[in-house]
């Protein structure tokens, strides 16, 4: 529990006094007040209570509370594909994670983008406006919802595989089909809850498009097209079958030609959530892809 004083002059409504406080919206203000989660002076109060100076707040499963802050807008670079009203694209950096975590609150892509511009709410405290993600070490694009109708629109489409993506990976070896398609259940790995790991009785189906684009000595420049979108499911199926990611220390190994999982996402299709326009971005190869290519192949 934590209790705190009111000690200024100022009369100031609870809910908005609690929100710029510690960050968090005044919806969830809200049902804290309503479950007697918050009260004031050991009273039951409304959201709309003014605080007097002297009154005493006390808040109740303070740990939870702090849990559900709200993300802190912060100023960083964005590579904007496309906005407008309704949704935002990005070309995400390697390094940088999708969305806040109950551990990691800063630093995100989310914390660059809601600096720039609103998200809808839905997915608070830690994935307001996020549709999809992509892994702190893959690159590429990513789309953001800017309100609530457009993320259910996006859910939607996710859900019923209408969103079409692209990926290109360069991994160790020579895969030997010009085009495949891979299909295993996998589930989380029980010896080791960060990973995934490939199931044949059990687990959810995980369904991947393979395409040889190039071959470069003796690694492979692959196009890749996931049917499903499970967690790790790119990285998982080609570490199975023989052909790990370059630089994928979770599924794979170190790389010494590159410093970071080598998997970016290059392309999206989706239809507009309100013009119902059938719309199509991609984000350029990064500079550390482009050095492998141009170093090896002739």
């Amino acid at each position: 529990m934590e209790v705190i004083e009111y000690k200024e002059q100022e009369r100031i409504r609870i809910d908005k006094y609690l929100k710029e406080k510690f960050k968090i919206s005044r919806e969830r203000i809200k049902k804290l007040i309503e479950e007697n989660k918050i009260v004031v002076n050991e009273k039951k109060i409304e959201p709309s209570y003014i605080l007097k100076k002297n009154d005493i707040i006390k808040i109740y499963d303070y740990k939870d509370f702090q849990l559900e802050q709200e993300i802190i807008p912060e100023k960083g670079k964005i590579e904007i594909i496309y906005e407008d009203k309704d949704i935002i694209v990005v070309d995400k950096p390697s390094g940088i994670i999708t969305h806040p975590t109950q551990k990691i609150k800063s630093g995100t892509l989310l914390n660059y983008i809601l600096y720039h511009t609103k998200l809808s709410n839905i997915g608070s405290p830690f994935r307001p406006g996020v549709v999809h993600r992509l892994d702190k070490e893959t690159s590429g694009v990513i789309i953001f919802a800017k309100n609530d109708f457009s993320y259910w629109s996006l859910i939607e489409q996710f859900k019923n595989h209408l969103v079409k993506k692209e990926y290109y990976a360069i991994v160790k070896g020579k895969f030997p089909e010009k085009k495949k398609l891979i299909e295993f259940k996998i589930a989380p790995d029980k010896e080791n809850p960060t990973k995934m790991k490939v199931h044949f009785l059990k687990g959810k189906n995980a369904l991947t498009e393979i395409e040889v684009e190039k071959y470069i000595d003796d690694l492979t420049l692959l196009k890749i097209k996931p049917i499903t979108g499970r967690t790790h499911q790119i990285r998982l199926t080609l570490s199975y079958l023989g052909y790990p990611i370059l630089g994928d220390e979770k599924y794979g190994t170190k790389s010494e030609i590159i410093n970071r999982l080598a998997l970016h996402s290059y392309k999206i299709n989706f239809i507009h959530p309100t013009t119902n326009q059938y719309m199509e971005f991609y984000a350029p190869l990064p500079e550390d892809f482009e050095k492998i290519l141009k170093l090896i192949i002739p």
